[in-house]
């Protein structure tokens, strides 16, 4: 008598769900290691993204605290998930050609939950959410927010100074009292108690609240407090320094004030938080998860987009070694500039010229940096900065002018010095021969050059002059001046390349 066999049984079907998973992730290593590593240096040398080194662990503990739940949920692949992998892939890629480190870092943490999502479902995903997309506190950014932020705190010390009855004058990031002069610098923006508060309030929110009302309300608060804080700090520091006559509540002394009180500020939003706690509810855990079968293709799909970005270097022709851009005429219209302040800060460029041009009533002021694409170095970024850190904008603002049948669009800053120098400056961007003020418009043309493996470069161009009383009168000698020059900075970028027939459309109104 023959014995029937009986098809083989998997003694533990969720081991390759693990298998698929640990693969995906190592695969995800390997590709994008270098931009991983880019936010470990962050981590490890700026104060302002410390907390990111606890990012990792604290999101491990959180996916750890439900493990009993984790065991009973369902696994089933997701192959939707294929398509947010490959967007992300590919967002990756155009922001890694252009070293636009937020963004790439930004799509290589989401590729986490989406990994999760593709390997074991929506079931699972659903169930870490928090855990997972927690892991966006690991990515340096928020630096954008520091001139608004600035801006906010010299607005709340300006309004509690007066109604202290203090007399104070504002000029721009400026402010001056009786006792002496004050700068709202980038330090004293907030950022640092802002990021901090933002991390700490939605986690506290997570473990303390079941009622998503009662989250939603705690992370505004964890936003909105440490903002008006920060604005009562920098009053609380002009208050101690004006009635001390400047001998308390400035140099290092005032770092440590802002972070004792930013403790205190912490602290008693959270004990307040806790009068409001939910009770947590014990959830029956019964019963045994449903698991579908994994098919070895679904580790082979993920690995192979994360691998796209390798393939795509290999086949693409490499990028050209002649520069795009021809500055011979424009240094010859410009005579030396002696003032060094005047002048932007751009670094590694590939090309630069800096000068005046002279003028009867008054000197105009010229910079223009160029970047080409075979570079691993970047155009826009917080290195190159438009106006040095002597400079404070009182005012900005985008103009749009027409010369000839070209339309240009610049950003206009009037600048503030200490010394009470004022400044009007005019800049923009450029990527091969399209310009624009806009630097993330043109950081998307130079990644669509930089991708597709045709020759464009970047450039950035400055003027401005100095002025007494009339930012009218100091706008139009730029206008003028501009006008005058303007073909020469036309002439100096290549016309005969790929890129100026794209910079035609996309100018096109």
């Amino acid at each position: 008598m023959m014995n029937k066999l009986s098809k083989p049984q998997l003694v533990n079907p969720a081991r390759s769900y693990a298998i698929s998973l640990t693969l995906l992730l190592l695969v995800w290593l390997l590709c994008f290691s270098q931009t991983i590593w880019s936010m470990v240096a962050i981590w490890l040398r700026s104060d302002t993204y410390a907390h990111g080194i606890l990012i990792f662990p604290i999101s491990l503990y959180l996916i750890w605290r439900k493990r009993q739940l984790i065991a009973t949920t369902p696994l089933r692949p997701a192959y939707l998930a294929l398509l947010f992998l490959l967007a992300l892939v590919v967002g990756w890629y155009f922001a890694n050609a252009v070293a636009v480190n937020v963004v790439s870092q930004l799509a290589v943490v989401l590729m986490l939950p989406v990994l999760v999502w593709l390997c074991c479902g929506w079931q699972l995903f659903k169930l870490l959410r928090f855990p997972l997309l927690y892991l966006l506190f690991a990515v340096p950014m928020g630096e954008n927010l520091v001139p608004w932020l600035q801006d906010i705190t010299a607005d709340i010390t300006v309004a509690a100074l007066q109604i202290s009855q203090i007399p104070v004058y504002r000029d721009g990031l400026y402010l001056s009292t009786p006792t002496g002069l004050f700068l709202v610098a980038e330090a004293c923006s907030g950022i640092r108690y802002l990021i901090a508060s933002v991390a700490l309030g939605m986690l506290y929110a997570y473990l303390t609240y079941s009622s998503r009302v009662k989250q939603l309300i705690f992370c505004l608060a964890a936003i909105i407090v440490p903002i008006i804080a920060n604005g009562l700090r920098a009053y609380g520091i002009v208050l101690i320094a004006s009635l001390t006559d400047m001998k308390h509540a400035v140099g290092v002394d005032h770092l440590i004030y802002g972070w004792l009180f930013f403790g205190i500020v912490i602290f008693i939003m959270f004990f307040v938080g806790g009068f409001f706690a939910d009770k947590k509810q014990q959830q029956a855990i019964t019963g045994t998860a449903l698991i579908e079968p994994v098919s070895p293709a679904l580790p082979l799909s993920g690995a192979g987009i994360m691998l796209l970005p390798l393939l795509l270097s290999l086949l693409l022709p490499p990028l050209s070694q002649q520069p795009a851009f021809n500055t011979q005429q424009l240094a010859q219209s410009l005579s030396p500039a002696a003032d060094s302040h005047a002048l932007p800060q751009f670094t590694d460029s590939s090309a630069q010229l800096a000068g005046i041009w002279p003028r009867n009533d008054n000197n105009v002021w010229f910079y223009t940096a160029f970047y080409q694409h075979i570079d691993d170095k970047k155009l826009v970024s917080w290195h190159n900065q438009p106006y040095q850190s002597n400079w404070t904008p009182a005012s900005s603002q985008r103009l749009q002018l027409q010369f000839g049948s070209q339309r240009l669009s610049l950003q206009q800053v009037d600048l503030r010095a200490a010394n009470g120098q004022k400044r009007l400056l005019w800049y923009w961007y450029g990527s091969g021969d399209f310009w624009s003020a806009d630097p993330y418009l043109i950081t998307a043309m130079q990644a669509l050059g930089k991708v597709l493996h045709f020759s464009q470069h970047g450039s950035f161009y400055a003027l401005s002059v100095y002025y007494d009383d009339n930012p009218d009168n100091a706008s139009k000698i730029l206008k003028d001046e501009l006008t005058k020059r303007f073909e020469l900075l036309v002439a100096a970028n290549s016309n005969n390349n790929v890129e100026a027939g794209l910079a035609k459309q996309v100018q096109q109104p």
